[in-house]
């Protein structure tokens, strides 16, 4: 066994180097496809000329670019799997859950790599090319099918990998709570019973698909929840799911090809690049040290009132989000650079804490947001229209913040010490150093707004300019680059495995018929659309309390989307409404993840104390709310100014 083990270990060590310069070739070539982009823009701005048919060149190499991050995913276990009942779990069920989740993850790869693969036979064949430039499809295909290849074989590394560490856990050990083993058992029992019912009986299971389609909706939303707690992958499991419950109606085969044809049709978006373009802007504006200047350039702006440095994190939060998209990630930064300055300078750890909890949530609400584009691509609207319906929402959020640190310091003014005014070269400096930061902002979100450039090219005149400020900064180094490349691989593969499996689920959600029968049961109640909406609202504070945004609209946008354009409400509000909801979950106690981040960043701190402290920022967040239900404009105006 202790061989077995070394070479297992040395075969993951290859795995990971291998698909690691695989990644680093694919993000170096997404990055090299936004610097062409870039030019063609200039080229078009200055000298009224561009490359013509140019985004079928870009689709195709963003397409397998995307694509080739799939093993390195894979490799790292970037997955998203639901940890609610984590601490609940002993650690030999727990290993064998990885087991578990690494099997599937590998037949979800391994049959989109099997029937991509087939794709590209065919059209091969057939002589598919794109319209303009008649490039053939097939070599893009044959990519995209060999690197699904790639991310299942890791996937198979990963299970021998965890099937020897299941082996190794000591028996004795800490035992499982009673609900998590009612979870497994019950999700265990059912996949055999549907396993045995379609081989046994193939024609049975059809038929009772095709003649309740509700039951089965419901079933299949049944296991979903199942395989959510019992901490199996989200994408493997909505894959899993949709492929299984379509195939009772369009056959097995077609099953397959739906889910490979999906895929493959949506890396071959023209905005596919728009994500990953996006995550190399924000990894590259971290490198260059962007936080910091936005945090100063805060201190410099608002340390004139009481309370300035709570004022300053706010701010300094909001522009962080505008260009790193990541709740999480704005919290983690800016928990690391306000907290011990605001400790040193004696605030109330209820109000410091609380700060940089509420005001990461501005880093997933302020444009370019990850999360709102992971909601455009999934409901085909409009990435640049969603981009501007959150701007003032967002500054909403921003005002409403500020005037709880006001009454916070009013209330209470041990809570924060007294106002520091900075000098006029202070101040100059301050500005000077975020210049930079806030024309890239400008530049970026400005061109999308005015018409210049699409979202695509916002997003690789985002990426380039950020690299750019890094590289005159001197902040490039090897290790920086390879962190800038890891960090946008793991998002990558993450988010677009949720995507394809999201695809699939929301197949055979509308296959079943599911969004008719719900808006048919809505129909029939006797309440206005705002009551219904306002319903879907504490549905999703919930569902946010608990749960990653992107795994809460993989879940949930399949049923929810038609509902929301039969109630007659446009999908921008809805969007940006949704956002902004599944973001409070993330400080709402006792499960919101800021809490707990901020609680790892500084141990000092009882949790209690963070959970007190936020309750007025949560308050501040319900009042947005209202004014966003209230007033619609707030999402719809400056989208309809658009040129």
């Amino acid at each position: 066994m202790g061989g077995t083990g070394a070479e297992l270990t040395r075969t993951e060590r290859a795995a990971r180097k291998v698909t690691g310069a695989i990644s680093m070739v694919a993000i170096t070539g997404i990055l090299v496809g936004a610097i062409v982009v870039v030019a063609d823009v200039l080229g078009r701005w200055l000298f009224g000329t561009a490359v013509y048919a140019l985004n079928e060149i870009m689709s195709l190499t963003f397409a397998m670019a995307v694509a080739a991050t799939m093993p390195a995913g894979a490799a790292h276990r970037v997955n998203l799997r639901i940890d609610l009942l984590a601490q609940l779990t002993g650690p030999r069920l727990s290993a064998w859950l990885s087991v578990a989740a690494s099997l599937v993850m590998g037949l979800v790869f391994a049959l989109l790599a099997y029937s991509i693969w087939g794709l590209a036979q065919r059209y091969g064949a057939q002589g598919r090319a794109t319209s303009l430039l008649r490039l053939p499809l097939s070599p893009a295909y044959t990519v995209i099918a060999l690197a699904m290849a790639a991310a299942a074989l890791v996937q198979g590394i990963n299970t021998l990998a965890d099937i020897r560490a299941a082996l190794r856990v000591p028996a004795g050990g800490k035992r499982s709570h009673p609900a998590v083993l009612v979870v497994v058992t019950v999700l265990a029992a059912a996949l055999a019973a549907l396993t045995a019912w379609i081989l046994t009986d193939m024609t049975g299971y059809a038929n009772f698909a095709m003649m309740q389609p509700g039951p089965v909706v419901l079933i299949g939303f049944a296991l979903l929840w199942l395989g959510v707690f019992a901490q199996l992958p989200l994408a493997a499991v909505t894959a899993g799911i949709g492929i299984v419950g379509s195939l009772a109606v369009i056959g097995p085969q077609a099953s397959v090809n739906t889910f490979a044809g999906d895929s493959a049709s949506f890396l071959l978006n023209d905005q596919v690049a728009t994500l990953p373009l996006f995550l190399i802007m924000g990894a590259f504006s971290v490198v260059a040290g962007v936080s910091g200047d936005l945090f100063h350039l805060g201190h410099a702006l608002l340390g004139r009132f009481r309370g300035g440095l709570a004022y300053a994190t706010i701010a300094g939060c909001a522009g962080f989000g505008a260009v790193s998209g990541n709740s999480i990630v704005t919290s983690a930064t800016f928990g690391r650079m306000a907290l011990p300055e605001m400790e040193k300078l004696g605030y109330a750890p209820t109000l410091s804490t609380a700060t940089v909890a509420a005001g990461g949530t501005l880093g997933a609400l302020v444009p370019p947001s990850g999360v709102i584009i992971l909601f455009a691509l999934l409901t085909e609207e409009s990435i640049g229209a969603l981009f501007v319906a959150a701007m003032l929402p967002a500054l909403l959020a921003i005002l409403l913040y500020f005037a709880t640190v006001f009454i916070v310091v009013s209330r209470n003014p041990d809570a924060a010490p007294a106002a520091t005014s900075a000098g006029r070269a202070e101040v100059a400096q301050a500005f000077l150093r975020a210049g930079p930061v806030v024309a890239m902002f400008a530049v970026v979100i400005g061109g999308l707004y005015g018409g210049v450039f699409s979202v695509t090219e916002s997003a690789a005149v985002g990426a380039v300019a950020a690299f750019a400020l890094a590289l005159m900064r001197g902040r490039l180094t090897r290790a920086t680059l390879l962190q800038v490349f890891a960090e946008t691989t793991g998002t990558v593969a993450m988010i677009y495995a949720l995507i394809f499996g999201g695809l699939m689920f929301a197949f055979f959600v509308n296959l079943g018929g599911a969004p008719d029968m719900v808006g048919a049961w809505i129909a029939h109640i006797d309440a206005r659309p705002v009551v219904v909406l306002v319903v879907l609202i504490v549905i999703y504070l919930a569902l946010g309390a608990v749960m990653d945004s992107f795994g809460v609209m993989v879940i949930t946008l399949p049923v929810v989307t038609p509902i929301i354009l039969d109630l007659g409400y446009d999908m921008l509000f809805w969007g940006v409404l949704m956002l902004v909801v599944v973001e409070i979950g993330m400080i709402t106690p006792p499960f919101g993840m800021n809490l707990f981040i901020i609680r790892n960043i500084d141990p000092d701190v009882r949790l209690g104390t963070v959970m007190r402290g936020v309750m007025p920022f949560v308050a501040a967040d319900i009042v947005k709310i209202v004014l966003l239900v209230a007033f619609p404009a707030l999402s719809l105006w400056l989208p309809s100014t658009m040129n």
